[in-house]
């Protein structure tokens, strides 16, 4: 056997390692989603960052090149993140495995980052005590926003009734009826027609048309309307009231998925995924990637935080409240984000619910 053989058996042993290698990776890669890498990355280098801005402060950082350490976050700061950039080739490898080790275990507790931040707290009495305290609060928020949003209909409803009574084609038996579609019962409502009139409050076809068709909103104050829709925005992110929850996600999402007619909607989109069209599971698994990923920052930004005062307390304690506040802006900000994900995942929920009833609908009338 030649050198030449010889070499170019190892060479193609050395192609079909790295093949392998390869494929192994892309496999790895497509199971751990985008939502899954992000938050595990972000952990990463926060943590290094907080530890080199510590070394920095404290005067053990190589990069100090013999200059005294100071406290000022103008120099603090760039020296940190230039001794971030400097890290060896070693330190790298070991921050790409810390980040894999850390995104297999942000995606395995994904779904258990939404539930917690839905308010499933767990089962024992001062955590169950403190959900039914929390969720008293919403239901009284809930009311409290029910009221206001009365209150601006009602105002809105009387500026517009005005320029109507003004109409010669409408009757004070239309706007009587009119009032209380916009109000809700007679009594709230407030008619002007007595006792009598309203127990005989009838409408020929014609009459009950013009009512109908008529858009009031289009003759109330705008200030007004625009007050009440922000009402309507707010109530549109509660569910039923008793089944109103101790968090804001957990309301929201609950809302939908009351609206979806389905005791548990993970069972739902297990049991009819494959039937979906493309466009919806693709939607789907976007929307609900976004949502995985901003609960898990949400846990993530928090650990951070505590890395960072734990890291900074003993000694610099300025950098510690500043820590405190970063975090609490971030967790804010990206609580939202999972909030505003929530809405459009619980939308694509009821969508696939009614795409399902359909199909089934569908499904038995085809057969025999």
């Amino acid at each position: 056997m030649t050198d030449e053989t010889v070499n170019r058996g190892a060479g193609g042993a050395i192609q079909s390692a790295a093949k392998s290698l390869s494929q192994l990776a892309a496999k790895i890669l497509e199971q751990l989603s985008i939502s899954a890498w992000l938050p595990s990355a972000a952990l990463a280098l926060l943590t290094l960052f907080v530890m080199e801005l510590g070394a920095v402060l404290d005067g053990s950082s190589s990069d100090l090149e013999g200059r005294q350490p100071s406290l000022d976050p103008g120099v603090a700061i760039p020296l940190a993140l230039r001794a971030m950039g400097n890290t060896s080739l070693g330190g790298l490898v070991l921050l790409v495995m810390a980040v894999v080790v850390l995104t297999m275990l942000t995606q395995a507790f994904a779904f258990e980052s939404i539930r917690l931040l839905e308010g499933y707290w767990g089962v024992s009495r001062p955590l169950e005590w403190l959900a039914d305290a929390r969720a008293e609060r919403w239901r009284k928020h809930h009311k409290h926003l029910a009221k206001r949003h009365a209150r601006f209909t009602k105002a809105a409803w009387k500026r517009a009734k005005r320029q109507i009574a003004a109409r010669e084609d409408f009757t004070r038996e239309m706007i009587a009826v009119l009032q209380v579609q916009i109000l809700g019962s007679r009594s709230a409502a407030g008619s002007e027609l007595s006792n009598r009139q309203e127990s005989r409050l009838e409408l020929t076809d014609e009459e009950q048309s013009r009512v109908d068709e008529l858009d009031w909103r289009l003759l109330a104050p705008g200030e007004l309307l625009r007050r009440r829709v922000n009402l309507e925005l707010k109530l549109d992110d509660f569910p039923v009231h008793r089944n109103i929850m101790p968090t804001r996600l957990g309301n929201v999402l609950r809302r939908y998925e009351d609206e979806t007619r389905r005791q548990t909607v993970e069972s739902l989109v297990d049991q009819v995924f494959d039937s979906l069209p493309p466009s919806l599971r693709s939607s789907h698994d976007e929307q609900r990637g976004r949502l995985d990923l901003y609960c898990t920052m949400y846990l993530v930004l928090m650990l951070a935080g505590v890395i960072a005062v734990l890291r900074f307390i003993p000694v610099h304690w300025g950098y510690s409240v500043a820590a405190v506040g970063i975090t609490a802006l971030s967790v804010w900000t990206v609580y939202r984000a999972a909030v505003a994900s929530a809405r459009y995942y619980g939308s694509l929920l009821v969508t696939i619910a009614n795409y399902d009833d359909r199909h089934g609908a569908a499904t038995d009338e085809a057969q025999p």
